[in-house]
C-alpha cells in the first residue's frame, strides 16, 4: 500500500479545511466526507468528487484512517468507535473533554495496535520548530510565560478556553518538560458560554521550572505568544507571526564577569546603554511557508504507512492537565 484511504468526520468548517488537505497529500486518498448534517457532507463531498457517506459503518467500510473534525463533546465517543473497530483515527484537538477519556483511548490504541494523533498544529509552526531544540538544551530551572487570547468567535462552546485554545500551550510546554507536575493552581471567569472564557493557570514542576498560563476567548486583539528563560538563554515565540527569537549570553556573563564584587557602577555607567546588544547574541528565525495544517495530515498519512505507532503528540497529558486546572479553579471557587 502507497497510498492510505482517510476519512474525515465531520464537515464544518475545520473539517473542510481537513478534507482539503487529505486530498492535497501525495500519501492519502479522500475517501469520503460523514457528517450528521447531511447537506454540511455534500457540499464538501462534492468539492472532492468523493462520497458522502451516510453512516458510521460506511466510514468503516470506505476508510483505513478517520480524521475526526466533529464536536469536542464527540471526540472520545468517535475515536474510540473508530479504533475498537481498526482504524486509524486523527483527532482534532483536544482528544478529549476529561483525562480519563484520553487515558482510555490511549489504551484503545495499544490494544488494537493502530495510529492515534491529536490535532496540535502549533506543533509543526516553524518557529516553533525552530527552537525546539534550543529549548531542551535549556537548564532548569526554567520560566515559561503563555499567553494565547482572540476575540469571541461563537465556536466550540462546548467547552471553555482551557480546552479550546490554552490546551495549545499546555502541548507544546509537556512536550519540552521531562520533569513531573508538583502543583497547579488556576482561576478563572465566565463572560459568554456557561464554561470559563478565560482562564490564568500556574504549574509548578519538580526541577523547580514555573510555567503561567493565561488563555482568554474575550478580547479585542487575538495573541499568541511564548516567551522561555533560564539562565544564559531567552526564547520569544511569536506564533500568528512564525516568529523566534532566541538571546544567548556571552561567555563573559556566563562565566560571571560582571558581578557585583567585580564591577564598579561608576566604570560601567557609560557603558550600560549598549551593555545587552554587546553581551548578548540574537538570532531571529522568521517566517517561513509551512502549511501546519497539511503537515498534520502529511505526517498521520505517513505514520500509517509505515506502521509507526508511537504517539506523536502530548495530546493525552495535555487534556490531563487541562482537567487539574479546571480541578484548581474550582476549588478557587470559579468555574
Amino acid at each position: 500500500m502507497d497510498r492510505v484511504k482517510i476519512a474525515v468526520v465531520g464537515a464544518g468548517r475545520l473539517g473542510g479545511f481537513h478534507a482539503d488537505k487529505i486530498a492535497a497529500c501525495e500519501k492519502s486518498i479522500l475517501a469520503g466526507v460523514y457528517d450528521t448534517d447531511p447537506e454540511a457532507a455534500r457540499r464538501t463531498a462534492e468539492k472532492h468528487g468523493v462520497p458522502v457517506l451516510e453512516s458510521l459503518e460506511a466510514v468503516v467500510s470506505a476508510a483505513d484512517g478517520v480524521t475526526v473534525a466533529a464536536p469536542t463533546d464527540q471526540h472520545f465517543e468517535l475515536g474510540e468507535y473508530f479504533l475498537r473497530r481498526g482504524k486509524h483515527v486523527l483527532l482534532e484537538k483536544p482528544m478529549a473533554v476529561t483525562g480519563s477519556q484520553a487515558r482510555a483511548l490511549r489504551a484503545a490504541a495499544r490494544a488494537e495496535r493502530r495510529v492515534l494523533h491529536t490535532g496540535h498544529t502549533e506543533r509543526f509552526n516553524p518557529a516553533w520548530q525552530a527552537v525546539v531544540p534550543l529549548i531542551r538544551e535549556m537548564t532548569p530551572p526554567v520560566i515559561i510565560e503563555a499567553r494565547r487570547v482572540s476575540p469571541y468567535t461563537f465556536r466550540c462552546t462546548d467547552v471553555g478556553a482551557t480546552l479550546d485554545i490554552m490546551i495549545h500551550d499546555l502541548e507544546l510546554v509537556l512536550s519540552v518538560t521531562d520533569s513531573p507536575i508538583r502543583s497547579v493552581s488556576a482561576v478563572s471567569f465566565e463572560e459568554f458560554t456557561g464554561c470559563e472564557d478565560a482562564c490564568a493557570a500556574q504549574v509548578h514542576f519538580e526541577d523547580g521550572s514555573l510555567a503561567r498560563f493565561f488563555a482568554s476567548r474575550a478580547e479585542q486583539t487575538p495573541q499568541r505568544l511564548m516567551n522561555i528563560y533560564s539562565r544564559g538563554k531567552r526564547v520569544f515565540l511569536d506564533f500568528a507571526l512564525r516568529r523566534a527569537e532566541v538571546v544567548t549570553a556571552g561567555p563573559d556573563i556566563l562565566a560571571g564577569a560582571y558581578a557585583p564584587e567585580k564591577t564598579v557602577y561608576a566604570e560601567m555607567q557609560p557603558k550600560i546603554a549598549g551593555f545587552m546588544k554587546e553581551h548578548y547574541k540574537t538570532k531571529l528565525f522568521e517566517k517561513s511557508p509551512v502549511d501546519p495544517l497539511q503537515e498534520e495530515e502529511n505526517l498521520f498519512a505517513e505514520a500509517i504507512l509505515r506502521g509507526d505507532l508511537a504517539p506523536r503528540d502530548h495530546g493525552a497529558e495535555a487534556v490531563e492537565l487541562a482537567g487539574r486546572i479546571l480541578t484548581a479553579c474550582r476549588k478557587n471557587g470559579t468555574k
